[in-house]
């Protein structure tokens, strides 16, 4: 997947609307076994060889949106979480930032 610019970023991020911790349950439930997360104590939960390795409160969750073949997810601090469902490829974009300030991706 290409990286995509802040400003692209910020669009979609506009487009997320906030979402109660269920919906987001039931949103994110059919790709559970894609993506490999689960859902412990509230919180999402992603494994890799039965590692936990990202944990994410439902609760610090605003809303998600699926376009095309990327997941995003963003959360109230303005953290954008982007999956490629055909690469598995994995970003996180600091929306706040002024700069082009995108992660290396990982979980791939």
């Amino acid at each position: 997947m290409k990286k995509k610019t802040l400003v692209e970023l910020r669009r979609i991020a506009n487009l997320i609307q906030q979402q109660s911790p269920c919906e987001i349950t039931a949103f994110l439930d059919p790709f559970c076994d894609e993506w490999k997360f689960v859902f412990l104590n509230g919180c999402l939960t992603f494994m890799e060889d039965e590692k936990t390795i990202l944990v994410i409160p439902l609760s610090t969750i605003y809303g998600t949106l699926k376009a095309d073949n990327i997941l995003y997810l963003l959360c109230k601090n303005s953290t954008l979480h982007y999956f490629d469902r055909r690469t598995h490829q994995y970003w996180i974009a600091f929306l706040d930032n002024m700069h082009e300030d995108i992660l290396d991706p990982t979980l791939n």
